[in-house]
């Protein structure tokens, strides 16, 4: 289902899946984002200081991400820039104050039974999201 900017506002929860593309979500993500979540729809800017107050009342969201970087070199060499873009820079902007995420890796070389697991806990953490 792809929302537009007259719906976003009115979630309970967001979703949001893709993979690690060169430290980054896919441009096309990228270009959703900055299409949908729109000054004036998820959220306003009221003093020149730039401190947004986030419009949307979905409160909370889960971030699942695929890649193939191994989590200690994720975390070591480059910071984990996801969970910065997602729980640090875009999210709490627009009112989303519980941030979840949840990193499924190594891709490559993953097994038919693997990416089954994933599927299923997946599953189980958009269930909690919304429990």
């Amino acid at each position: 289902m792809e929302l537009h900017r007259s719906e976003v506002a009115t979630l309970d929860a967001m979703v949001l899946v893709h993979p690690n593309w060169w430290g980054m979500p896919p441009a096309v993500l990228t270009g959703w984002v900055q299409r949908v979540l729109a000054p004036g729809i998820a959220y306003k800017l009221g003093t020149a200081d730039g401190e947004p107050a986030g419009l949307l009342k979905a409160g909370r969201a889960l971030v699942l991400n695929t890649s193939d970087t191994p989590a200690d070199r994720e975390e070591s060499e480059f910071g984990d820039p996801l969970q910065r873009i997602w729980a640090a820079c875009v999210l709490p902007y627009v009112g989303v104050t519980d941030v979840r995420r949840v990193v499924f890796r190594t891709v490559t070389g993953s097994t038919d039974a693997m990416r089954a697991s994933w599927l299923r806990q997946a599953r189980e953490h958009a269930a909690a999201l919304v429990a």
